[in-house]
């Protein structure tokens, strides 16, 4: 008779929407842990939010578990090493990278968002049985697996494991599967969901910026890789990275296409997605920062270095692009100034450094917050990395991706802290000098831990890339005054961002008013708008002379 593993869970759908889960404790369990947020979203999850009726087996009747915290059950057990078993169901309802859905054609899972667990287990293995999925549905997923008399079995090595391996099951017909093999590895394509697009060109896009990204880096963390795709029919766009895959929602899938002028805005996005969770291979899954070494799925871990997790990542996985071909130089410079745009309009990188923000993530989320508190990890992150990039090779210390490497080394402290991050830059980019490691120093004071204004750095910076950068004024009056609108509600234009201390700011304009309406009148814009979308309000402000606020970024290759 062979020995069960230690930890054993049985998931099965009951009804649309809804999983009866069972977990086993062989070895006995004090209590049982559910994670309260997710790796890759630096923010509480609380996913104790979609579970209800938690109980234990005790003498062969269910009895309910009370809390002893948020997202803790206390178990009921007479002996240290007593078999526990605990049963609860989850509702399962949402279908994008970080979360988990069920119906009857499809079982996507995310592991932490609904296994139980405790600390003390943490090393434990388990199996997980897939009770009601047909073994002849395909399974995509980076776990082992095998096929049972009872079902599906899905094998992992502790905790991190398996709350860091995601899993699509469904039938093979809707599950779409090629790879590629670069360097002794194996790298597979899954895809759910509708294909409207060209699978060839598909497939080698990703092979030209994974053959770019291990030549890069030296080596690869994991055996073999998978991309897991969900192509739903409505709208997603979120990408999650995991030890040895990622998970990739995009929506709608009619929009995922391919012609004779190339992908389409919406590929062309996916693809984008794609390159930058592979570079999360490196530069988070294996290297990370301290806070994140090991997870602690119980409590909030935030760390000042979201910026190198999520804007170093950003800015190289667009580079790959660049470097592996997969898009050209014009491409680039689109998606660049897309990203200037993006930090060039938020007001909040001039109240809270990229480092104070990487931290208030686990405060305020990935909301917009209040106005024009702090910036975005992900754009002004990746603009800093940009910065250092350029640094570093004007030092002669190669450039920011060799750094990465250098940290993420399969030899090297996968465990990454501040003043390792930038001590590293700093002697690196002495390679000619002092100079040089003073040049990143100073981008540390100014633009990491401060909130200077990075224009003036970014035009001569571009330049040195053989790049000009210049601003156009942005086309609505209105916001060369300071108030960038949108659509809001019912069709109505919006106030979306006020610029601190503005024209439109100084009369009183706020994010959410509503705009009646505006004409300029010689030097003067004429204002009528709703205060708060219901008082009436009206005032004139003098036009700026110059490009005012909002203008659009504009970058061009200089001949030669």
């Amino acid at each position: 008779m062979s020995t069960p593993c230690p930890i054993h869970h049985r998931i099965e759908r009951d009804g649309r929407h809804e999983l009866l889960i069972t977990t086993t404790f062989y070895d006995g369990c004090s209590e049982v842990h559910i994670p309260m947020w997710r790796p890759g979203r630096y923010e509480r999850g609380d996913f104790g939010q979609r579970i209800r009726q938690m109980e234990q087996l005790v003498h062969g009747s269910w009895v309910p578990l009370s809390k002893t915290a948020l997202h803790i059950w206390r178990c009921h057990q007479e002996s240290a090493r007593q078999k526990v078993q605990v049963r609860f169901r989850y509702t399962a309802c949402r279908l994008d990278a970080g979360n988990t859905w069920s119906d009857d054609s499809l079982l996507y899972v995310n592991p932490v968002n609904l296994l139980p667990h405790h600390p003390a287990l943490a090393e434990q293995n388990m199996e997980i049985l897939l009770a009601d999925v047909p073994n002849d549905w395909s399974i995509a997923t980076a776990l082992d697996h095998k096929s049972t008399t009872d079902g599906p079995v899905l094998l992992a090595e502790g905790t991190q494991h398996v709350m860091d391996s995601p899993w699509i099951a469904a039938p093979a017909s809707d599950l779409w599967h090629d790879d590629y093999t670069l360097d002794g590895h194996t790298f597979h394509v899954h895809v759910w969901g509708q294909r409207h697009f060209d699978e060839h060109a598909f497939v080698q896009a990703h092979a030209q910026f994974t053959e770019c990204q291990l030549k890069a880096f030296g080596w690869l963390p994991c055996s073999d890789y998978h991309f897991l795709y969900l192509f739903p029919e409505f709208q997603a766009r979120h990408g999650v990275e995991h030890e040895a895959s990622t998970v990739i929602a995009w929506g709608p899938s009619q929009q995922l296409t391919h012609d004779e002028n190339g992908p389409s805005p919406g590929m062309e996005e996916v693809i984008d997605i794609a390159s930058h969770e592979l570079v999360h291979t490196w530069n988070v899954k294996w290297l990370r920062p301290s806070e994140w070494m090991p997870y602690n799925f119980g409590e909030p871990s935030p760390s000042r270095l979201g910026y190198v997790a999520e804007g170093v990542t950003t800015y190289l996985g667009d580079l790959f692009l660049l470097e592996s071909g997969v898009i050209d130089m014009s491409g680039w410079l689109r998606r660049f100034e897309k990203l200037l745009t993006r930090h060039l309009w938020n007001p909040g990188r001039l109240s809270t450094s990229v480092a104070d923000s990487s931290f208030d993530t686990w405060l305020d989320g990935y909301g917009l917050g209040i106005p024009h508190r702090r910036g975005n990890i992900y754009v002004e992150g990746a603009v800093l990395a940009f910065l250092c990039d350029v640094a570093l090779n004007r030092a002669g210390g190669g450039w920011l991706v060799d750094a990465v490497a250098e940290l993420a080394s399969p030899n090297g402290n996968r465990s990454l802290d501040e003043d390792t991050w930038w001590s590293t830059l700093a002697r690196r980019a002495s390679a000619r000098g002092p100079e040089g490691a003073q040049d990143i120093l100073d981008l540390r004071i100014a633009h990491c831990d401060g909130t200077n204004d990075t224009w003036p750095a970014l035009v001569d910076a571009l330049l040195h890339q053989g790049i000009q950068a210049t601003l156009t004024a942005h086309s609505d009056p209105l916001a060369r005054c300071g108030a960038l609108c949108g659509k809001g509600r019912e069709g109505r234009k919006e106030v979306k961002v006020c610029w601190p201390n503005s024209p439109a700011w100084k009369v009183g304009m706020r994010q959410g008013d509503v705009v009646s309406s505006h004409k300029e009148n010689g030097d003067q814009l004429q204002i009528s708008w709703l205060r708060d979308t219901i008082h009436p309000e009206e005032n004139s402000i003098a036009m700026p002379s110059d490009t005012g606020y909002f203008s659009r970024p504009s970058l061009e290759v200089l001949p030669g």
